[in-house]
């Protein structure tokens, strides 16, 4: 049964949240070279789940900052929600204003998630130099679609998130895949209009 993300506004209470259906536009990070959540984030805020079964792709969608042509790395903030590990991907997608759109522009290796308390975790992809546009909006997500038979004991964790957030280059994105990669360019993604996750990346010229 497909799920949908809960704002948790502390560590330990959890609210749901519907899901809009339109994507924003512009940047406010426009003289940038990073774009930089973090600093507003709260520290504490989250939406779950993701991970096995339902909920296997979050992600942000950015617009590129004027004068930088190229995404060096991306950092989200995650916190363990129960025990087992996956194997989650991080992604890089041309974005058409409602799904990913094109062939990848970057994926990370494969790697094993797996936390052991109630903190934070930084959750940092270094896709060194991948090729953007200025002006041009992408999604930037992680993934366990393509990985989705190693996860155990139906592992998920929370993102840090910023439910009014003070970027408007883009919000929030998700899907309920359950494994089916397919869906990133194909099905429309479910956004969460004015929302951002807690995020830090890094351009150059």
């Amino acid at each position: 049964m497909s799920q949908h993300p809960l704002l948790s506004m502390t560590m330990r209470r959890a609210i749901p949240i519907c899901a809009a259906a339109v994507a924003a536009l512009g940047s406010s990070a426009a003289f940038a070279a990073h774009i930089n959540t973090l600093k507003s984030w709260d520290g504490s805020s989250y939406v779950q789940p993701f991970g096995c079964p339902d909920t296997t792709t979050y992600g942000q969608v950015i617009t590129v900052p004027k004068g930088e042509t190229t995404l060096n790395k991306f950092t989200f903030e995650w916190k363990n929600l129960g025990t087992g590990s996956f194997i989650a991907r991080g992604e890089v997608y041309a974005w058409n204003g409602t799904m990913a759109t094109g062939s990848s522009l970057w994926e990370s290796k494969a790697k094993t998630f797996s936390f052991s308390d109630g903190l934070f975790h930084k959750v940092t992809f270094k896709p060194g130099a991948v090729p953007v546009t200025a002006g041009q909006q992408y999604v930037v997500f992680v993934s366990i679609d393509k990985d989705y038979e190693q996860c155990t004991n139906s592992y998920e964790v929370g993102w840090g998130y910023l439910p009014s957030g003070p970027y408007t280059g883009g919000d929030f994105v998700y899907q309920n895949n359950e494994g089916n990669e397919g869906n990133w360019t194909t099905v429309p993604w479910s956004v969460f209009t004015g929302s951002d996750l807690a995020t830090k990346m890094a351009f150059g010229p």
